[in-house]
């Protein structure tokens, strides 16, 4: 993949290289295993301190690229670089060290949290798992952490049902701080929550990123929540990036028609004068991807080539962009 010039000191703590997850999927009694590639060839890297935010369509690989990043489930191909060492098809001791580095919050937080819990023995349980402290010091690091996500000591002994949303998601949050990582992998955090609890809890992951120095690879379908915490952003479709570059170069003149178009089909985010038409037609289906450049179906700026050949990654305008005629799209 081309690359940027690289003006940013923070130190890199995650790193992807042409990372995909392939599935084989039995279509029926007599026909052939047919391969979708939910996650078709990824790279960037992750800073301490900046989040990274990852938007596309439902379906685009966005989940998928999360659980590869946890190893929740392990990659089909490509490196993943944790501290420059390969994690990837790593040890098992390796794994232990990253997944106690790399930590998930997850989208739903009715779902993501054990309802027959209470909500200390939640929060101690990683250092359970991880750690040789003993119970009253595990129980001391959890009531710190309530209180760093904004939670009262005595919410320590309830359960999960009698908290309200943006509460349980604290909470979430709180659990994947326990072991103090450098990475959080967050699913769409925010999605299942009210308009008027999202603020508060982004305002909770941003304070935090600053007290902690965490690195966040951020994923939404809101392009103005990405707006409001995001550093970069990296827009995927149909399981490949097609766009990566700075938050304000992206904002200010998208360069990949598929940008153009989830811009647009926002109005919080609409610039003025801005031209560009919602997105019209649906995702491909990865089972049968186009062949060329996966967008050109539903691409207002296609031309015959387009159908043939696969567009990379490359430097256009200050940011990379997967389109033959990036430098053409109107800003």
């Amino acid at each position: 993949m081309n690359a940027l010039p690289d003006t940013d000191t923070a130190p890199v703590v995650l790193e992807a290289d042409n990372l995909k997850r392939h599935y084989s999927v039995k279509r029926g009694w007599f026909e052939p295993a047919a391969t979708v590639k939910a996650l078709d060839g990824a790279s960037f890297t992750v800073r301490a301190g900046r989040t990274l935010a990852v938007v596309g369509e439902s379906g685009c690989g966005k989940s998928t690229l999360a659980r590869a990043l946890t190893l929740i489930e392990p990659p089909t191909e490509g490196r993943l670089l944790y501290d420059g060492r390969d994690v990837a098809h790593a040890t098992r001791d390796d794994l232990k060290a990253l997944r106690r580095a790399v930590q998930m919050v997850f989208q739903n937080p009715y779902g993501s949290l054990n309802p027959r819990a209470k909500v200390s023995a939640i929060l101690e349980e990683p250092l359970v798992i991880n750690t040789d402290l003993s119970r009253p010091e595990r129980r001391e690091r959890a009531l710190a952490m309530m209180a760093k996500v904004g939670l009262r000591p005595e919410m320590a002994d309830r359960y999960p049902h009698m908290f309200s949303g943006g509460q349980r998601q604290r909470i979430a949050i709180a659990r994947a701080l326990m072991l103090s990582p450098r990475v959080v992998v967050a699913d769409e955090p925010v999605s299942a929550l009210d308009v008027s609890v999202q603020a508060q809890v982004l305002n909770l992951m941003m304070d935090l990123q600053e007290e902690l120095g965490l690195a966040y690879v951020f994923i939404s379908h809101d392009l103005s929540v990405v707006r409001h915490i995001a550093d970069e952003i990296m827009v995927m479709y149909l399981g490949r990036p097609v766009e990566i570059g700075a938050k304000e170069t992206v904002f200010a003149r998208p360069r990949h028609p598929y940008t153009r178009a989830l811009l647009a089909a926002m109005p919080r985010v609409r610039r003025e004068g801005a031209l560009a038409e919602p997105l019209k037609g649906e995702l491909p289906s990865p089972l049968n991807p186009p062949p060329g450049c996966p967008f050109h179906k539903r691409c207002p700026f296609a031309r015959p080539n387009c159908a043939v050949d696969v567009p990379e990654l490359r430097p256009v305008d200050g940011r990379l962009a997967a389109c033959h005629y990036a430098e053409e799209i109107p800003g």
